[in-house]
């Protein structure tokens, strides 16, 4: 069955162009066995024109556009009209159930949905990929129509439009469709990039803890229990579940989302099982003696921003105590389980922290100061660079320059990812500081509540 999704796209056009056209994902793999010599030079030279005619190196296609050339044409697009802010693009997607189509026909559906809905009016790109189960198929819309200028309007009827010509389509190829779809609100275009990268997102954080919680449970009266020992709260009274994570300020209304996990369903599945899975208290904290050779006096502690971040990704569970043990974040508190999401980044900032050895923000500061300074002095010898390339006719002269240009771009990209780095480090520095605080009082609170009783009852 296939199912639909759009957003707006922000900020550059070009990142999500390049996500849509990784030929890793589009490749057409039985291109270069069948296809004759001619077939393959008018497919490298226009294969994106021609894509009932020829068969294609990539399940790519482009509708009043090149993709080779498609950021430069919408970006132009934007400019005649002067309208090169706010939404600069829409990101769609069709997805199909896995084994359903083949790469060829889930393209062919894709660039006749986009003829369909967009071809007389807009530049799109329409790419296949097939690096998942199911093949889905990506669409890149510019928000202004070349034709006349005006911004593509994404509101419910104009999704409604693309849901049911895609249902059209299907049933055409005679493909399974989704005959009473969910209505309601889409996810937002951050959460879907984070799913696609295996990222988690803390809804379904709530969704494992509220499995697993209901797996142990016998009644429901059980199932609040040992929720509010993970950290959670309800609202009491409140018209419609609704629940607030550890480490979250706001309640949220876990249904609206997740029709299957209304109160009412949730109770229905705790009677209806037919084994109860024996409940689990989280590990306790356990102290070794060990023996050490040296004064442990002397050994100098790591501490300062430094020591913060090394700390924070031991809570993470990045150092682990034994080898080629997988990382377990069940037992993490939700403050830590949410920041997985942003571990790579975390991860950067620490290897930061210690190849530079800046354990405190005076420090960071001054180090940010000075890679500020280093690239406006590049910029400015670059910039002599591009100026005297105007008048050299001489080719090894001219050679000689741009390579002193490239070398000082890939400097300048250097620091400015340090420079990067350096403001990251300075936001999250007091947010992880509160978050450890935070977690730390709730497993004092849960220690605690356990010391005075002892007995559920």
């Amino acid at each position: 069955m296939a199912t639909t999704k759009i957003w707006d796209v922000h900020g550059r056009i070009d990142h999500v162009i390049n996500y849509v056209l990784n030929h890793d994902k589009t490749e057409n793999e039985g291109f270069a066995e069948t296809a004759t010599e001619g077939e393959t030079l008018q497919a490298l030279t226009g294969y994106v024109t021609q894509v009932d005619k020829i068969k294609q190196p990539f399940f790519v296609t482009g509708l009043n556009c090149l993709p080779e050339t498609a950021v430069q044409e919408m970006k132009l697009t934007q400019k005649q009209y002067h309208k090169e802010g706010g939404i600069i693009a829409y990101h769609g997607y069709q997805s199909f159930a896995p084994g359903e189509v083949t790469a060829e026909q889930a393209h062919e559906i894709g660039v006749k949905l986009a003829k369909e809905l967009w071809g007389d009016r807009f530049e799109v790109i329409i790419a296949t990929h097939q690096d998942r189960e199911h093949l889905h198929n990506h669409f890149v819309l510019n928000a202004i129509s070349f034709k006349d200028g005006l911004r593509y309007y994404d509101c419910n009827a104009t999704y409604d439009l693309m849901r049911e010509t895609s249902d059209r389509l299907c049933k055409a190829y005679q493909l399974s469709v989704i005959e009473d779809p969910q209505t309601g609100r889409r996810p937002s275009y951050k959460a879907y990039l984070d799913k696609e990268s295996g990222k988690p997102i803390w809804h379904d954080l709530i969704i494992k803890d509220i499995d697993a919680v209901m797996a142990e449970s016998v009644t429901l009266r059980q199932f609040f229990f040992r929720m509010r020992q993970k950290g959670y709260q309800f609202k009491p009274n409140a018209k419609y579940f609704t629940l607030r994570p550890p480490g979250k300020e706001r309640f949220v209304r876990i249904d609206r989302k997740y029709p299957e996990y209304s109160l009412e369903k949730i109770e229905a599945r705790i009677y209806a099982q037919e084994k109860i899975k024996r409940h689990q208290p989280e590990p306790s904290i356990t102290h070794k003696k060990m023996k050490l050779q040296g004064n442990y006096q002397k050994v100098k502690k790591t501490g300062g921003l430094r020591g913060l971040y090394l700390h924070y990704c031991y809570r993470l569970g990045v150092f682990e105590k034994r080898k080629n043990k997988k990382r377990d974040t069940a037992h993490l508190n939700f403050v830590y389980r949410e920041d997985i999401r942003k571990l790579e980044q975390i991860t950067d900032e620490t290897i930061f922290l210690c190849h530079h050895k800046m354990d405190s923000l005076e420090a960071l500061q001054a180090f940010k100061a000075s890679n500020q300074e280093k690239i406006k002095t590049q910029c400015i010898a670059r910039k002599k660079l591009r100026n005297q390339l105007r008048t050299v006719k001489d080719e090894p002269q001219r050679s000689e320059l741009l390579n002193q240009a490239a070398e000082l771009s890939v400097q300048i990209k250097k620091l400015r990812k340090e420079v990067r780095l350096c403001e990251s480090i300075e936001e999250r520095a007091v947010s992880l500081r509160e978050k450890m605080k935070a977690a730390e009082a709730e497993a004092e609170k849960s220690k605690n509540e356990k010391e005075v009783k002892h007995i559920e009852h």
